[in-house]
């Protein structure tokens, strides 16, 4: 005679099962949901965008040295958090040192750069710092936009000896001071066009989180010191 096999049943095994496979139903759907509602932060020049990075060589008065636009952000800042010392704002000018445009706006820049900074103890700025940085690119097809890196450097500096301008002025005689920014190299425009900036010069103020605040492709009547006033907070406010 054959004898049949029992199969043995455990009722809390089974209960259990059912219960881990719903908790992981829970949170997969869970997951679904938040997928769905929350909006992601895409990379881009337009105000809310998360900026594109940069990395490169900047000229920082002293050599050419790596340069890595991300360092400047702080993850943990958010809306609300005005700290003057870790949480730094940028501003970043695209320019062409050839640029008439450009040559005319420099002294505002490199005043702003001076203005927005706590740590200058002459200046009434009560917000956060405002890290200010400079892309130097080199727009093609124009006569006389024929830039260097010695270009840039002159530029930046005032120093004699290469001409800025539509190549029409020694760049040391350009209006106001020198600069005390990092000027990146972006001769051969990868940068600009990876943002497309369709023109120079166009500012860009962003958060510290790499966010994009305010961009002069959506403000073009407002000038880019107006817009740091408007938009960062200073202490007290």
């Amino acid at each position: 005679m054959v004898k049949k096999m029992k199969i043995k049943y455990d009722d809390n095994g089974d209960a259990r099962m059912d219960t881990a496979l719903t908790a992981i139903a829970i949170f997969i759907g869970t997951i679904m949901v938040i997928s769905l509602t929350t909006s992601p932060i895409i990379t881009g020049t337009k105000e809310g965008d998360r900026a594109p990075n940069i990395m490169g060589k900047a000229y920082n008065g002293s050599g050419w040295q790596d340069f890595d636009l991300s360092t400047y952000y702080d993850s943990d800042w958010s809306l609300g958090d005005n700290n003057t010392t870790e949480s730094q704002w940028v501003m970043i000018e695209f320019l062409d040192t050839d640029c008439g445009y450009c040559w005319n706006s420099a002294e505002e820049y490199q005043q702003a750069s001076q203005y927005f900074t706590p740590e200058n103890l002459e200046s009434p700025w009560k917000g956060p710092h405002i890290s200010f940085i400079a892309s130097a690119a080199e727009l093609t097809g124009i006569p006389g936009h024929d830039s260097s890196r010695e270009e840039i450097m002159a530029f930046r500096d005032m120093t004699t000896g290469e001409m800025c301008n539509s190549s029409n002025q020694d760049c040391a005689t350009r209006d106001g001071a020198p600069f005390q920014i990092p000027f990146i190299d972006d001769l051969d425009k990868k940068h600009m066009d990876k943002w497309g900036i369709g023109g120079t010069p166009s500012y860009l103020l962003i958060q510290p989180d790499g966010i994009i605040a305010w961009s002069s492709f959506d403000h073009q009547d407002e000038k880019f010191y107006d817009a740091i006033i408007r938009i960062v907070p200073q202490a007290g406010e």
